[in-house]
């Protein structure tokens, strides 16, 4: 790293609202193209790396080394968005050689080692990546798109650029849709999730956005540190709304829609005895929020 310390200080990544958790954030990218020739060159000024994280593995691997584990990136699940977000997925699919990033970290008082993380990300990109795939939050990036976002706009943390929400039409979760993140297991906290969405399955369903929102907002307080437990109740400040949360449980050992405790996010009725499923009052002053700021 040669860059002059004193001359290109990398700002940090705080976590505000840290509490310790005794949790574990774990970070996984795989960069398809050929790795760095020379080796990775990280540059302070550019990537925004402080110093190269002890706990960081950088492997370079080849199709031919075992075609099987390459080729799965690319198949669906993982690979479901190629078709819709690249003008050329086959060349995604071709590659050669891909470069895989990963570590975990020991309850991080800190965002820095995701900063780190993804400058070091950035770096192998710009040997030449035809894509970049962020494995916890399930999310593919053109090159160009990932140089825009983390390499050419300031330095600082947007939930959007780390968790992504996936919004699906799952019989098991009926009646009405399904909403949660993907991707806070690399904050070492749980997934956030809204059950019983009414309204169609589409993005431009306002319920759907509406949600989207809450669980942005939500996943952006526990990604700076905070640790929400199971019958906790908050105050939503921006919806006026008190809402409780409900674990579920870590599913990695069976549907893997999580891989990941998760909280459900549920409307508070003091005089309940349990929670309801789902947040309609919730969403009802989200839909009225909306309709307010025109």
């Amino acid at each position: 790293m040669p860059d002059d310390p004193d001359r290109d200080p990398v700002p940090d990544w705080p976590r505000p609202h840290f509490e310790p958790s005794g949790t574990v954030a774990e970070l996984m990218y795989v960069i398809v193209g050929p790795p760095p020739a020379g080796g990775l060159q990280v540059s302070r000024r550019r990537h925004r790396v402080s110093h190269l994280e002890p706990a960081l593995r950088v492997s370079a691997h080849k199709r031919a080394d075992d075609p099987a584990w390459f080729e799965g990136w690319f198949a669906p699940p993982l690979g479901a968005e190629l078709d819709t977000l690249f003008l050329d997925p086959d060349e995604v699919r071709s590659a050669g050689q891909l470069t895989l990033v990963r570590g975990a970290f020991e309850d991080p008082g800190d965002l820095n080692y995701l900063r780190n993380t993804v400058g070091v990300v950035s770096a192998i990109a710009d040997a030449g990546a035809v894509a970049v795939f962020d494995v916890h939050a399930l999310t593919w990036w053109r090159p160009s798109d990932w140089r825009r976002q983390f390499v050419d706009s300031p330095s600082e943390l947007r939930i959007a650029d780390h968790v992504g929400v996936v919004v699906t039409d799952d019989e098991r979760h009926h009646p009405g849709l399904w909403t949660h993140t993907r991707g806070m297991r690399k904050f070492g906290r749980p997934e956030l999730q809204i059950r019983h969405l009414p309204g169609p399955y589409s993005t431009s369903n306002p319920a759907v956005r509406d949600s989207g929102d809450i669980l942005n907002g939500v996943a952006s307080y526990l990604a700076q540190g905070a640790v929400v437990r199971d019958g906790q109740t908050m105050h939503l400040p921006g919806f006026d709304a008190v809402v409780t949360f409900v674990e579920t449980p870590d599913d990695a050992d069976t549907t893997r829609h999580f891989n990941n405790a998760a909280l459900e996010i549920c409307d508070f009725d003091p005089g309940a005895a349990e929670p309801t499923p789902g947040a309609p009052e919730l969403l009802e002053k989200a839909r009225r929020r909306r309709m307010e700021e025109g």
